[in-house]
């Protein structure tokens, strides 16, 4: 147990480290706020010490100016598994959103329920309407392509877009 917390305290200094001196486009508040509450819907519904470490970590990649050594990073503290979620949360511009959330699907359980726990986040930080539009579709698109999905999710996600 003591090191199932200790392994969380080192995502939340890591993430912090990661994402300092980054603020919200639309909110304006530091960055790090934003992969904790992240973190904290998935600690409140109950989900695995992985998904909610890779909820701490899930920017940290994506956003960062050295791309290798925060691969290096994340490997050395957090494991080979653990990065290999990070990496997969890491939209590439140019992909098309939806069949990268599909992607997703196909890949990882995990990764997915954490991009849809930062859905619900996202949205909650004064969306516009194309952010709404575009999560609702990829929601849809979800489910058109038959991809099994936590229910309680999908409903927090589409209360949010209306």
């Amino acid at each position: 147990m003591i090191n199932e917390l200790s392994i969380i305290d080192k995502a939340k200094d890591f993430a912090q480290q990661s994402h300092l001196g980054q603020i919200r486009k639309v909110s304006k508040l530091p960055y790090i706020i934003h992969p904790f509450k992240v973190f904290q819907q998935a600690l409140a519904r109950g989900y695995s010490k992985e998904i909610q470490l890779v909820a701490l970590l899930h920017d940290t990649y994506e956003d960062s100016k050295n791309k290798k050594k925060t691969e290096e990073d994340i490997k050395s503290k957090f494991g080979e598994v653990i990065w290999k979620y990070v990496k997969l949360l890491s939209h590439e511009s140019g992909v098309d959103y939806n069949k990268y959330v599909l992607f997703l699907a196909k890949k990882s359980n995990t990764a997915l329920t954490v991009k849809l726990l930062d859905m619900i986040e996202n949205l909650r930080d004064n969306p516009s309407s194309n952010q709404k539009t575009k999560y609702l579709d990829a929601i849809l698109y979800l489910l058109n392509n038959k991809v099994k999905l936590d229910q309680n999710l999908v409903s927090s996600i589409k209360k949010l877009t209306q």
